[in-house]
């Protein structure tokens, strides 16, 4: 009996221990650079200049939540300063002529100035703070240069249906695709649609990628229509 105490009592600890490496390990969930390009791509504009290069750069700790950070290395001059916040969900960019760092000050993401302290030697940064309860500051001031953040565009919107009558907000289904002979289900959500191909948001990977309509099902084809 003692025995048996003791072995549930191990079991027990265990669990609780696989539990606690668990919550760590999802507290902190940075999405891949392939991810960010994927949702930057999908919703275009002045989010998704041609010939960016993504790489992520840090993860800042703000309260009991994370801000992911990513640099957007832009063809010509300058950098996005991109943010996801810990749900994948894509906050918004900063333009800056200097690139972000993994350096760390707390609570803020870290620009490279490229410049050293002629006193001191030490290498420059310009900091961003990110406010605990208000978040990511509007405007700010990146060596002497003052900048805005533009935000991302409000997460799936609702859209007004063929007929106008009413909003039709889109929402997790089970979508079927047909690729090379064989009919794919995917659970994902509706995002966009542009030049003959829908956009779709996988729930399990949370990557958009975009499906020609002409391949969807007839359902999903006649579903995709209430969003023109």
């Amino acid at each position: 009996m003692k025995r048996t105490l003791g072995i549930i009592t191990m079991m027990a600890l265990a669990t609780g221990i696989a539990s606690n490496v668990m919550a760590k390990t999802e507290k902190k969930d940075q999405p891949k650079a392939r991810f960010v390009k994927e949702a930057l791509e999908a919703l275009g504009g002045t989010h998704f200049p041609e010939k960016i290069k993504i790489k992520r750069i840090s993860s800042i700790e703000i309260g009991e939540t994370y801000y992911h950070v990513y640099e957007g290395e832009l063809e010509k001059t300058g950098y996005h300063i991109i943010v996801f916040d810990n749900q994948r969900n894509y906050l918004g960019y900063y333009k800056s002529d200097f690139p972000p760092t993994n350096y760390e000050i707390e609570g803020c993401i870290v620009i490279d100035s490229g410049n050293v302290d002629e006193d001191t030697g030490d290498q420059l940064y310009f900091p961003i703070p990110i406010n605990p309860k208000k978040g990511l500051p509007k405007k700010v001031q990146i060596g002497g240069m003052p900048t805005s953040f533009v935000q991302a565009p409000k997460s799936v919107a609702t859209t007004k249906g063929a007929a106008g009558d009413g909003e039709i907000t889109p929402e997790y289904r089970e979508w079927v695709i047909l690729h090379k002979g064989k009919k794919i289900p995917v659970r994902a959500i509706y995002i966009k649609q542009s030049s003959g191909k829908v956009y779709l948001k996988a729930e399990a990977s949370g990557a958009t990628k975009p499906f020609l309509i002409s391949s969807l099902s007839r359902d999903d084809q006649a579903y995709v229509k209430q969003f023109k």
